[in-house]
């Protein structure tokens, strides 16, 4: 999480900021990994580029218009667990954060225009990815 992002939200709320957990380069690699192997793919770039595409976006869901990481999950039929990764940056950059707090706090999370991120669960049955600009796209395991 960017030091930016918590001094803000303190300053904004008056209290601390949600708890999280960031994951270590070994277990980003790990994680990224049973990705690989879950979604069928080679490489990591591979997954972006799918991720990333206009073939899994969802046009009537813009991040930029009171998102709720819940509604949209399930009106997808997902049920999260109560913990999900939260992406920041090639599958380089990972937090646990606690789903109802990415769905309360969201827009203190995500910045448009420059944050591209990737939400999912331990499960890794589904992807949830929001681009800079608003657009989401889903990706679900079989």
């Amino acid at each position: 999480m960017e030091t930016f992002k918590i001094d803000l939200f303190k300053s904004e709320y008056k209290t601390d900021f949600p708890r999280f957990i960031s994951l270590s380069t070994e277990e980003c690699l790990m994680l990224v990994d049973g990705l690989l192997k879950k979604y069928e793919f080679s490489n990591i770039d591979s997954l972006i580029k799918l991720l990333y595409s206009d073939k899994e976006l969802l046009l009537s869901i813009n991040a930029c218009e009171e998102f709720k990481l819940t509604d949209t999950l399930n009106s997808l039929k997902v049920n999260p667990l109560t913990n999900v990764y939260v992406n920041w940056h090639r599958f380089n950059d990972i937090d646990i954060l606690n789903t109802a707090d990415i769905d309360k706090y969201f827009f203190d999370l995500w910045y448009p225009s420059s944050d591209d991120i990737d939400i999912f669960d331990e499960s890794l049955d589904w992807i949830i990815s929001i681009r800079h600009d608003g657009c989401v796209s889903f990706l679900k395991h079989g």
